[in-house]
């Protein structure tokens, strides 16, 4: 059964991977490799389906339902996806969600939140995210729904 500890876990690890992913870039490690094995710990692509709507796509590549698709998101580099420029790569050096709310059903959370991104250049990014969380087979807390948007401004 998913827990409200679990809840807050699995958000704090998505936004301190966010962190991680731009610091391997900035320090010159494989960004790629690395990236690959967050979707892995925290996506359940490997195992089922993932609904990831990212924040900046459009068009015909607004969902990413594939691993490949979601890690041209994160680290770009990938002819397929040619207006993905890497979003993780920024660097981001502080993440933090805030007004989350949740509901709890047995394996699954159903999660909505608002994230904070912080730049190195002190740039600042301020979204609305839902997510579900899902307890695999493994143990493992992964995401199977990942919807991200920027605020509504009339």
């Amino acid at each position: 059964m998913f827990t409200k500890e679990m809840v807050h876990t699995a958000l704090q690890t998505w936004c301190d991977n966010v962190v991680k992913v731009g610091k391997v870039h900035a320090e010159g490690g494989d960004v790629q490799a690395f990236s690959l094995q967050v979707l892995s710990d925290s996506y359940d692509y490997d195992n089922g389906h993932v609904l990831f709507k990212p924040t900046l796509t459009f068009g015909q590549q607004t969902f990413r339902p594939t691993k490949e698709g979601a890690l041209s998101y994160f680290v770009g580099g990938n002819s397929d996806y040619p207006n993905d420029n890497g979003f993780k790569l920024k660097p981001w050096v502080k993440v933090w969600y805030s007004k989350e709310d949740f509901i709890l059903n047995g394996e699954l959370a159903i999660v909505q939140c608002n994230v904070h991104f912080i730049g190195e250049d002190d740039s600042h990014i301020f979204v609305n995210k839902s997510f579900v969380f899902k307890q695999c087979e493994d143990g493992k807390v992964r995401i199977i729904l990942h919807q991200s948007s920027l605020p509504y401004q009339p």
